[in-house]
């Protein structure tokens, strides 16, 4: 755990620290250097560098005084004539003047952090819980959605607080850190990791329900998409390396008998030619990469399988036909999550607060794409969260003339309309988007408050009711977070329809044709199943010698006949009927057969519950029961693919309204999967 946090602290500082965080502080670093430079040891004292016992209070006094009185505002001056008061214990003056310095820091929230570092070097522990208190304040007076350099700072403060074992504290500043900044989900999860090491458990189902907020977002369901792609696409590659090397030893021992030296494999010309040419082709095949090396050992032992084992490789190689689908899915999510991308920058306005940087890209982006819907819905959002209603109403209005009218866009409109006083445009806009989508829950709550504010209660009344009806959820939470999420305004707006982001996903035609991945393009992945399945075909036809292969009815092991012997009319090894011969007694030899034989099926039915708490039908596969194991195995990895692929392809339709939240089917899905593992588990019998 400490590696960890020294890690954490080391990677957050960098970012903390970074060219863009510095140039956010120069203005503050300014102001300071201008104040505390008056008396620049002094200055050393306010920021924890030097001694309070060289510094004479009342002369620092006398001289703050005097730049006070010449009208300075500056709020470190303040600060700097609080402290004079405050190591000389005169309590009283020192907290109004260092109130002050709050107040002159007025909305600039990073002010108010350099403030809150000053209080903190020097403890003062009243005024470092005021200044936190005005940060949470001033996310809503500046319209932001989120503080990030804040919360970054908070953050790294948690740790060094966990580190000097303030666990209160540490947990406060994370509280307060995710408040400021509700979308660093690596806050989130310091707090889960947090309450776990310290047993809060208060604060787990805290962080827990955060999860679940996090995986309403748009973009962390593509993130959660990609990690389950990539996963899914190495264990294809690892489950498919695992049996052929198993199966490859396997068969090498048991055809070419490897311990053996009695037997020899028969095998017919053609069969040796068709080797001999596999052989000769060795050297090529080392060249290549070590992957091929895998699928050159299946083509050559395919013929000399069993029948599971064949069935096992075939499916596996099967599942090596989506690797290039998978892969093309996450180049598409890495694309998507690119800072440049159409769909990143649209969902970065979703997340952020009045912002000219995220402006600007999107400028840039419209003009490569002047007509673009998404885009320029995101920028009359944007202009809205700014206050630039005109702005806004403008880039919306583009839309309109485009000829394209989605209820989301009718209700931000009204919006707009109802902020600039406009309220029969507001209701004219509202009931469009009614008229277009009767379950937008926003445009009922929205014309409720237009009501409202012409003093036609009954009707404004009726129409909150039906908005609660709707989505209680969301008209609840808003009415509760009002000062904490939304700003200038008592009307909600709707979220960036999902069907312009999924449309902007499916545009992205960058994706290389034949990507590298493990050093093998993709395309080569596309030819390799084929020809392998071809030439094991091609082998198996040429097999037309088969050597009989039995099982010891006593361990299973596989034998032939050149090392089987009777017993009891049963075929068994020759290692258990040398134990056997050896028993001196025939009762004893009957018993000693009888508990070799309950070993083995205790054995089996130990092995048969542990594959099939694996994946559900790989019991059912290894008992031989191949029809109901494959439904099993088939049904479920088709649940899997749709857990996997929900919500990435959606009609293009304009009123498209999603009814069944991702989450929500997704955990549908998985409920089916548990039942399909119960259903696995409870059905293995042990044979009698």
């Amino acid at each position: 755990m400490k590696k960890f946090l020294f890690v954490f602290i080391i990677l957050i500082s960098f970012s903390l620290f970074s060219q863009e965080v510095n140039d956010i502080f120069k203005q503050v670093l300014i102001l300071e250097n201008d104040a505390f430079g008056l008396e620049p040891a002094y200055g050393k004292v306010l920021r924890g560098e030097g001694f309070v016992s060289d510094i004479d209070f009342d002369l620092m006094r006398e001289k703050y005084k005097g730049v006070l009185l010449e009208g300075d505002k500056n709020p470190f001056i303040y600060l700097a004539y609080g402290f004079t008061f405050h190591y000389k214990k005169e309590s009283d003056s020192a907290s109004y003047y260092f109130q002050k310095a709050s107040q002159s820091a007025g909305l600039d929230y990073l002010l108010h952090l350099r403030l809150y570092q000053i209080f903190s070097v020097n403890v003062v522990k009243d005024y470092m819980n005021y200044e936190l208190e005005q940060l949470d304040k001033l996310k809503y007076m500046v319209g932001a959605n989120s503080l990030p350099e804040i919360s970054i700072y908070l953050n790294i403060l948690a740790i060094e607080n966990y580190k000097n074992k303030n666990v209160d504290e540490a947990f406060a500043n994370l509280l307060l850190a995710n408040k400021l900044d509700p979308f660093n989900f690596q806050i989130v999860n310091n707090i889960l990791n947090l309450s776990l090491k310290e047993r809060k458990f208060e604060y787990t189902s805290f962080a827990l329900s955060r999860y679940k907020n996090y995986f309403k977002d748009e973009i962390l369901k593509f993130i959660f998409v990609f990690n389950v792609l990539k996963f899914l696409r190495y264990f294809i590659l690892i489950i498919f390396i695992f049996y052929t090397v198993v199966f490859t030893f396997k068969n090498i021992d048991k055809y070419f008998y490897f311990f053996k030296r009695y037997m020899k494999l028969k095998l017919l010309f053609n069969q040796k030619v068709f080797l001999a040419i596999l052989i000769l082709l060795l050297p090529l095949i080392l060249q290549i990469n070590v992957i091929i090396w895998f699928f050159y050992a299946v083509i050559i032992l395919f013929p000399l399988y069993e029948k599971k084992e064949k069935m096992i490789i075939s499916f596996l190689i099967l599942l090596i036909f989506f690797i290039p689908f998978i892969y093309r899915l996450e180049s598409h999510i890495i694309g998507h999550l690119n800072p440049k991308d159409n769909i990143s920058v649209i969902l970065k306005v979703e997340n952020s607060y009045w912002n000219t940087k995220l402006l600007n890209k999107i400028n840039s982006l419209l003009e490569e794409q002047p007509y673009n819907t998404a885009l320029l819905f995101s920028k009359g959002k944007l202009y809205k969260k700014g206050g630039y209603f005109d702005d806004a109403e403008r880039e919306y209005s583009k839309i309109l003339l485009k000829g394209e009218g989605f209820p989301e866009l009718y209700n931000n409109l009204g919006n707009i309309m109802f902020l600039k006083g406009y309220y029969n445009k507001a209701i004219e806009y509202y009931n469009k988007a009614i008229e277009l989508s009767p379950k937008l829950a926003q445009s009922y709550f929205n014309l409720g408050q237009v009501y409202l504010k012409l003093l036609r209660l009954e009707e404004s009344n009726q129409y909150i009711q039906k908005a609660n009806k709707l989505d209680y959820e969301l008209i609840s939470d808003f009415l509760e977070n009002t000062d904490e999420h939304f700003y200038n305004t008592v009307v909600i707006d709707c979220k960036i329809p999902e069907r312009l982001i999924y449309e902007e996903f499916l545009k992205k035609k960058n994706v290389i044709n034949a990507p590298i991945m493990m050093g093998i393009r993709i395309d080569l992945f596309n030819i390799i199943p084929f020809l392998t399945l071809l030439f094991s075909l091609i082998l198996t036809m040429l097999s037309s010698h088969k050597i009989k292969i039995y099982r010891c009815y006593t361990c299973g092991t596989p034998i032939s006949d050149g090392d089987k012997k009777q017993y009891s009319d049963k075929d068994i090894c020759l290692n258990d009927y040398k134990i056997i011969s050896d028993t001196i007694s025939d009762i004893m030899k009957i018993r000693k057969f009888e508990s070799f034989v309950r070993l083995k099926k205790k054995k089996y039915y130990f092995m048969r519950r542990i594959l099939s708490l694996i994946f559900p039908g790989f019991e059912k596969i290894y008992e031989g029961r191949y029809f109901k194991g494959g439904f099993l195995l088939v049904v479920s990895l088709i649940l899997l693919l749709l857990i996997v692929l929900q919500g990435s392809f959606l009609k293009r339709t304009t009123d498209i309204m999603l009814e069944l939240k991702f989450v929500d089917i997704r955990f549908l899905y998985i409920f089916f999967i548990f039942i399909l593992y119960l259903i696995s588990f409870v059905t293995v019998r042990e044979e009698k």
